[in-house]
């Protein structure tokens, strides 16, 4: 932690004014005494919000980076009150303001998604890709949206975080983000309204944005079309888990065959078969936890798999290393003899 006399200049104030707070080097001080990481928090964050605009750009540093690792050890209560103090300075502590967006807990990492100034676009990208719907509505009200975050949100969010990123002028809404947008929402007038406000649309384009989607409009192609659009922002184990467990298969399926550098017409397949062995060996070619072959099990259709069906499974994911895995997987994908090699002893 920053010592006190690093951080002496925090105690300048303007003569003849009273001391609104504690020093920066006294709440450093005190926190490095008592350990009370939430107290000297508050007290910090008071202190930054009285002197903000007197403060240099040295001064806010050693706030930020004394205040981001206290936040670390402050509770939710005390997080979210910082993260609605930060959300007002016109000059918010950058490293801090990254820590309270990341935050899992909504109540603390809302009002800083929704409008600090200084996240940056990849910041707020690796948010829209991890966190739920409560975070991608927040970043999807900000006063500007960049693209490519705004083709995530179209790809990941439900319908409120749809209907708030087509409302907002701020967001730049891609080729890519409006086609999702059409296909996706399901309140037509809001969608209608949305692409009213953007001018930069053409008249013929919206009308083709409205037309209304079939019933049932090939699933196949949105699969395919959402997991080409994660492989190009960096598809990853945590994709094919949130389409696990949102029942959305095909996706997962699709994304799996990619990993795995095998076709998703046989990760299809493997995934339908009566035996486990297949499925595992694809999911260990792609790389991934034993834990996600537990995951892809579940979501099969039908009985669930016996124990001594899972736990051959399991036995067949650990006799390979990934990269034996993977010469198998590209050895059925080109026609070869379906060979597995030799199990290898005492794997993780």
């Amino acid at each position: 932690m920053a010592s006190a006399a690093a951080l002496q200049s925090g105690r300048s104030r303007r003569p003849g004014t009273a001391r609104p707070a504690a020093s920066l080097a006294d709440l450093v001080e005190a926190a490095e005494r008592v350990g009370d990481a939430a107290r000297v928090l508050d007290g910090m964050a008071d202190l930054l919000v009285a002197r903000a605009d007197g403060l240099s750009v040295l001064q806010i540093g050693a706030f930020d980076e004394v205040m981001t690792v206290l936040a670390e050890g402050a509770g939710t209560g005390s997080r979210g009150r910082l993260a609605r103090q930060v959300v007002g300075l016109s000059r918010p502590p950058r490293k801090l303001a990254r820590r309270l967006a990341c935050d899992s807990e909504a109540s603390v990492a809302v009002p800083v998604l929704a409008r600090c100034p200084v996240l940056s676009d990849e910041v707020l990208l690796d948010i829209a890709r991890r966190r739920g719907p409560v975070h991608l509505a927040a970043i999807a009200r900000r006063e500007r949206v960049a693209a490519r975050v705004a083709d995530t949100l179209a790809e990941r969010g439900d319908q409120s975080v749809l209907t708030t990123l087509v409302a907002n002028r701020g967001a730049h809404l891609s080729l890519l983000a409006l086609t999702l947008l059409s296909e996706r929402m399901e309140d037509r007038d809001r969608l209608a309204a949305g692409l009213e406000a953007r001018n930069g649309l053409l008249p013929r384009q919206r009308d083709a944005l409205l037309r209304p989607t079939r019933p049932d409009p090939a699933p196949g192609r949105r699969a395919v079309a959402a997991v080409a659009l994660r492989i190009r922002l960096g598809l990853d184990e945590s994709d094919l888990r949130l389409w696990l467990a949102e029942g959305r298969t095909d996706e997962a399926l699709i994304g799996l065959a990619h990993l795995a550098g095998c076709s998703p017409t046989q990760a299809r397949a493997a995934h339908r078969a009566t035996g486990l062995d297949a499925l595992a060996l694809i999911v260990r070619a792609a790389g991934l936890r034993l834990s996600t072959l537990g995951a892809y099990l579940r979501a099969r259709s039908g009985p669930a798999p016996t124990a001594e069906a899972a736990g051959a499974a399991v036995q067949a994911y650990r006799a390979v290393t990934v990269a034996q895995a993977r010469g198998v997987v590209a050895e059925r994908s080109e026609g070869g003899p379906p060979s597995i090699p030799r199990p290898v002893r005492n794997l993780p």
